[in-house]
């Protein structure tokens, strides 16, 4: 199957770096024919996929992992220090006993924590057979008790169903003070065109981080430029839970 594919995108592209060139415009026009489609659904200023329930975007989304994972696999050293260079950038987790990932598919971040000192466990739909790393969870359903956790992190915002049913499962899990630490992509206004996967998007990081604040009440205590990681650009958003 992997020869006939290769087979495949020689005639289409060709060869060499202009070939690759030319199959990633192909790709991302591919991606952005999908995104302008009926596929996609405004909803106040977000946009969302069209799941018809939430049981087929469970499936749809616990489906990724054998899509992704063996290059989840070959990236994973890639990973695992750009995630500690995250971590060790971000001052404020200096105040974290235990850290919950949220959407951690293999756990790269957890292992990241994990190998700077923290507690730290994640939670996926779909995490793989025998991951050390990562509990089966919904994470807008999360069985930890209230006020459990001092920090939550996430880079998966925008394979979010229900945002607000999110942050009030974020809010009720933190601790006074506690801190969510998001790491998102561009919206679509800035460049970004969701692909197969992604269930709701912004147009912008700042619309992104204002709704977050308005449905959580939490404060926006920093934003940091995480820079280019392969083909995307990352940014860094810390929100606190009050103290009171």
């Amino acid at each position: 199957m992997a020869a006939l594919k290769r087979i495949k995108n020689i005639l289409l592209y060709g060869l060499g770096e202009n070939a690759r060139q030319k199959k990633l415009a192909a790709k991302a026009e591919a991606r952005k024919k999908t995104f302008e489609s009926d596929l996609w659904n405004p909803e106040e200023d977000l946009v969302k996929r069209d799941y018809k329930s939430y049981e087929e975007y469970l499936r749809h989304q616990a489906a990724k992992l054998d899509k992704i994972e063996h290059r989840l696999e070959e990236t994973k050293a890639e990973d695992l220090a750009d995630f500690k260079r995250r971590f060790e950038g971000c001052s404020h987790l200096s105040e974290a006993r235990n850290v919950l990932c949220l959407g951690a598919r293999l756990g790269t971040e957890v292992e990241a924590l994990h190998s700077l000192g923290y507690f730290a466990v994640g939670i996926d739909l779909n995490p793989g057979q025998g991951n050390l790393y990562v509990l089966p969870g919904d994470f807008h359903h999360i069985v930890f008790p209230d006020g459990s956790v001092d920090v939550i992190y996430t880079n998966v915002l925008d394979h979010v169903f229900d945002l607000e049913r999110l942050l009030g499962e974020i809010r009720r899990l933190l601790r006074p003070g506690g801190l969510f630490i998001a790491d998102v992509l561009p919206g679509y206004e800035e460049g970004f065109v969701p692909g197969a996967y992604e269930a709701t998007h912004w147009p912008t990081e700042q619309v992104l981080f204002d709704k977050i604040r308005g449905i959580s009440g939490f404060s926006l205590d920093e934003v940091r430029d995480l820079g280019q990681v392969r083909r995307d650009h990352w940014t860094q958003a810390v929100f606190r839970k009050s103290a009171g």
